[in-house]
């Protein structure tokens, strides 16, 4: 696996979709809007610039946020 493709890239959408579908999510512009501001909450409570899958997938279940996306 190439470095980057271990990091999410909160900027291409199909990144995001991937992240819904995996929770069984829409894939729609207010559940990547709400994505990307779970990113940026999970890299400073993290205190990364970076996040990987799983560590981002983590915080999202041990945050319970994927309840709050249709």
């Amino acid at each position: 696996m190439n470095r980057d493709a271990k990091f999410i890239n909160f900027s291409e959408e199909h990144e995001l979709d991937y992240i819904l579908k995996k929770y069984g999510k829409e894939t729609s512009k207010e559940n990547r809007v709400a994505l990307k501001g779970f990113g940026e909450r999970a890299k400073k409570f993290l205190g990364k610039t970076m996040l990987g899958h799983e560590e981002f997938y983590k915080y999202l279940e041990d945050n319970s946020l994927i309840e709050t996306l249709k």
